[in-house]
């Protein structure tokens, strides 16, 4: 990691700032940073708001407690970056490389996040309420505790990433894959999970009241105390693959039905 002291140096050798560092809060807000090798930076604390930091290199920085709201991040590379705490509101981040970052407790409020790749991302307890995710991979992604209501996650990889206690109310899924995802606790409450893959996922508890599940794959899936009440589409077909409704609520009709043709559904994952 690069020092104060030679982050601002960095930045003087790049004709970004001039003069002796700062002793306080450094002010970049609305300056050019595009392009620039800023690897393993220390950018803690800095007010970025509106930056035009396209094509960065952040490999490894430091930004955390950072205000990058409407800042330009388009296609920066900043793997393995610590963001804890950042303020990411409606900030561009199209095609960004997020892979294995630290964001937590960040806040991607109405963030673009299109085809940005968060693989392995921490995502803990993060905001990204509204937020663009579309076509974006989150693969083995942590954001468990995350708020992610109204947020658009249509055709994003999001196999294996933790999502436990998340509020996805509202949200956008639609052909999102979600296998072996861990959903334990989440609110899907009217989300949209049409043609999404949810193969071997755990959705034990989840809240699922009002959910769009037309041709949602259910194969496998643990849908343990699950509330199902009120989700639209569900059929019995889709219903017959899942590992367990042990505990579920289901429709009086739907659970009659499945209760006579497929009685091990409802037995204790014990047994």
């Amino acid at each position: 990691m690069l020092s104060k002291e030679q982050t601002w140096q960095r930045l003087v050798d790049n004709n970004i700032v001039q003069g002796s560092m700062p002793s306080e809060g450094w002010n970049l807000s609305g300056v050019d940073i595009s392009q620039v090798d800023l690897n393993e930076a220390d950018l803690r604390g800095v007010n970025l708001i509106g930056a035009n930091l396209s094509g960065t290199q952040l490999v490894g920085a430091y930004l955390s407690q950072s205000n990058l709201s409407r800042a330009d991040l388009s296609r920066a590379n900043m793997v393995g970056a610590v963001f804890l705490i950042v303020n990411f509101e409606n900030a561009d981040l199209k095609g960004a490389n997020l892979s294995n970052a630290e964001l937590g407790q960040a806040n991607f409020s109405n963030a673009n996040l299109d085809k940005a790749n968060l693989s392995g991302a921490y995502l803990i307890e993060a905001n990204l309420s509204g937020a663009n995710l579309k076509g974006a991979i989150l693969y083995k992604a942590e954001l468990s505790g995350a708020n992610l209501s109204k947020t658009d996650f249509s055709e994003t990889d999001l196999t294996e990433a933790g999502f436990s206690g998340a509020d996805f109310s509202e949200a956008c899924l639609k052909g999102a894959n979600l296998s072996g995802a861990d959903l334990f606790i989440v609110n899907l409450n009217r989300a949209d999970l049409s043609e999404a893959n949810l193969t071997g996922a755990n959705l034990s508890e989840a809240n699922m009241s009002g959910t769009n599940l037309q041709g949602t794959i259910l194969k496998g899936a643990d849908l343990q105390e699950a509330n199902l009440l009120e989700s639209h589409h569900l059929t019995i077909q889709q219903l017959s693959e899942v590992e367990t409704l042990s505990a579920a609520q289901l429709s009086p009709d739907l659970k009659k039905k499945l209760e006579s043709d497929y009685p091990h559904l409802f037995k204790d994952l014990e047994d």
